[in-house]
């Protein structure tokens, strides 16, 4: 699957990896990237994890990962990590721009989760770079995506959010998807501008499976 990418696709992950060893123009190495953006979904996969009966997750595009690694307090309890909470039995984290995440995962697990990574693929591959996050669920998929350009950018001048569309436009897509792969949740969360703080800048759908 992840074979069938552009060559643009391509040379954007050793662009990533340069940044994930690098910095960006706005944040250090250790910070970039670091997949600090789960924070503000911790909840709502658990909820899905539990309405679905999920036991396992594949988190596609994890970056540095840190929550499954650190300890983390959720109201006011402690979590030995991120995975302890949801109470999951088994999870994989994928990210090519990470070196010791960089490998494609080689079977299905019952959800999979995509969090501020869509937007960041080029137009000509979003298509089937989502079509793969539904191909390697069993149960659902969880995906959110900005709808706004980002503060960073690439290192040729490029906004990092190259896919630029509207939630409505993202509907269409996820429905196509929805229509192949009907055993398959889909919750989307299409955010319209900065971290989610209220329901005016965000937009959820969720299709019935």
């Amino acid at each position: 699957m992840k074979n069938n990418f552009s060559k643009n696709y391509q040379d954007l992950i050793k662009i990533y990896e340069h940044l994930h060893k690098n910095g960006s123009n706005l944040e250090n190495s250790e910070n970039t990237f670091d997949g600090k953006s789960l924070f503000y979904y911790f909840e709502p996969i658990k909820q899905l994890i539990e309405k679905t009966k999920s036991e396992t997750l594949i988190d596609f595009g994890c970056g540095k990962a840190k929550y499954y690694f650190n300890k983390t307090i959720i109201k006011g309890v402690e979590y030995r990590n991120i995975t302890e909470y949801w109470r999951i039995k088994d999870y994989y984290l994928y990210d090519p721009g990470v070196k010791e995440f960089s490998n494609y995962p080689s079977e299905q697990k019952d959800g999979v989760i995509c969090i501020d990574v869509v937007e960041h693929i080029p137009p000509e591959d979003v298509f089937k770079f989502i079509e793969d996050i539904f191909k390697l669920s069993k149960k659902f998929v969880f995906i959110v995506i900005a709808c706004y350009p980002a503060q960073k950018t690439l290192p040729d001048g490029r906004n990092v959010h190259l896919t630029l569309l509207n939630p409505n436009e993202w509907k269409v897509i996820i429905s196509k998807l929805h229509k192949r792969y009907p055993n398959i949740l889909p919750h989307v969360t299409c955010i319209k501008g900065g971290r989610p703080s209220s329901n005016d800048e965000e937009k959820k759908f969720v299709e019935s499976s």
